[in-house]
Order: structure tokens, then C-alpha cells, then sequence
């Protein structure tokens, strides 16, 4: 287990990668979501698997994790979010840092602020649900940014306690998404979300997306957008231009 000094090199060597979302009636690419990478000396990239739980633990670790994140993408994507205009960034921020008081100077002094009505928040549902969630959410909401309720249906919240909650996207978990087209309960499940968010005039954006006959069943099902295999694992920022200029649709004919 790496000790604090050892997480903060660690922290040091991190860097943002980029995993398309994608429209699922047109195949373009509406914006990409922003995952921590870890570069080690040799050169090997990896997740964060193994080491997140250790940086969260650490308030400190964890806001010099978010400062490194969002100056990447501020410095990698920046250029990408002006050249095309109705692009967007999607990232992970859990309560601690979205309800922390420096979060607008954090924007600041990384380069985001210019950025922020074009960024996305994820907050796990599990998150979003608690107090400190709902406190986050009421102070980032006046900052112009969008909130998506990350790995929805897996905390098995009920209708009641998502009233008052400032969404506007939906992220049904990978979890969710394998079982369809194998298990009825998975596919009635999968409409009374898209049901759902029609009823509170959210977006719905599946993960997990592998197969085309996924794609298909839930472009059927009404679900708007998509991030996956399908389309692209997490790619260096240099390779996303590319992505958002591939045409998709290609596949689909």
C-alpha cells in the first residue's frame, strides 16, 4: 500500500484520457468524459483502479488530484472545446470537492472557468443521495455547470428521493447495460428509466456499450447517447480530434 509522499508522486504522474459519448440516433460524438490516468516512469499508462480508493481517503490527495485533472483537460481540451463549439467534457467530482469553498478558484486558476457551461459533473447516485451530495449539487448548480447523476440503478434509489435534485443527465451503469436483451427485467427495467427521465426532462447516456445490438436496443428503447467499446476505450487527448471527426454512422449501414 503506497504511503503519502509515495501517492503524491503518483498523483504528480497523472493525466486525463477521454472516452467518447456518442448520439445514438446520429453516431456524432457530443462530448467525452474525462478519466484519470496514471503514468508510471517506464511509460505505462494505467487506470485508477487500486489507487482512487487511497487518494480519496485524503482530502489533500484528492484536491491535488482534481487540480492535475482539471488542468489537463484545461490545457488538452481547450483548444478542442473552441473549435467545436457544441462539445462537451463530462467528470467524475465527488461531494468533497464539488461542495469544497475552492472549487470556483480551482476553475480559476486552472483554466476551466472559460469552460464551465460546457462542463458536465458526474456524481455517483449513491453520492448524490446524501447530504453532502444534495449541499455539493445546490452550490455548483448557481456555476453554470451540468449534473449528471452517475451509475443510476445501482444504489436502487426511489422516486421520492430524487425530487429537488438539479439533474440533467441520467448515466445508466455498465451493470445495467450487459443483461439486456438476456434478462426481460433488465429490458423493462432499462424503459422505466428512459420512462423516467422523460418524466423529469433529463438525458439518459449508457456506459458499458460493447456490441452493436446494444447500440440498437437502446436507441429503441429511447436512450440518447452512449459510451463504450463500441465506439472507443479511453483515448489520449491527441486521439480524440479524430473520434469526434470519425463518422460512426459508417458502422450502422
Amino acid at each position: 500500500m503506497p504511503s503519502g509522499k509515495e501517492l503524491s508522486a503518483i498523483i504528480e504522474r497523472s493525466t486525463a484520457y477521454f472516452q467518447p459519448i456518442v448520439d445514438l440516433n446520429t453516431q456524432q460524438v457530443l462530448g467525452a468524459e474525462a478519466l484519470v490516468r496514471f503514468v508510471d516512469p517506464d511509460g505505462t499508462v494505467r487506470g485508477p483502479s487500486g489507487i482512487i480508493e487511497r487518494i480519496e481517503e485524503s482530502l489533500g490527495h484528492l484536491e491535488a488530484l482534481t487540480w492535475r485533472l482539471f488542468c489537463s483537460i484545461a490545457e488538452k481540451t481547450g483548444p478542442l472545446l473552441d473549435r467545436h463549439r457544441g462539445l462537451y467534457i463530462s467528470v467524475n467530482m465527488p461531494p468533497l470537492i464539488l461542495g469544497s469553498p475552492r472549487l470556483k478558484q480551482t476553475f480559476e486558476d486552472s483554466g476551466l472557468a472559460r469552460y464551465t457551461d460546457r462542463l458536465v459533473c458526474e456524481i455517483t447516485e449513491r453520492q448524490a443521495l446524501t447530504d453532502a451530495g444534495r449541499e455539493a449539487l445546490a452550490i455548483v448548480r448557481p456555476m453554470g455547470l451540468r449534473i449528471a447523476m452517475d451509475d443510476f440503478g445501482t444504489g436502487r434509489s426511489g422516486l421520492k428521493q430524487l425530487i429537488g435534485l438539479p439533474l440533467d443527465i441520467l448515466k445508466i451503469d455498465k451493470s445495467e447495460v450487459a443483461p439486456l436483451m438476456k434478462d426481460p427485467t433488465a429490458d423493462r427495467l432499462l424503459r422505466g428509466v428512459v420512462a423516467l427521465a422523460a418524466a423529469l426532462r433529463v438525458k439518459v447516456i449508457a456506459e458499458g456499450v460493447e456490441t452493436r445490438q446494444q447500440a440498437f436496443f437502446l436507441q429503441a428503447a429511447g436512450v440518447d447517447a452512449a459510451q463504450g467499446w463500441l465506439w472507443s476505450k479511453a483515448v489520449p487527448p491527441d486521439e480524440l480530434e479524430r473520434l469526434i471527426a470519425s463518422d460512426f454512422s459508417e458502422q450502422w449501414q
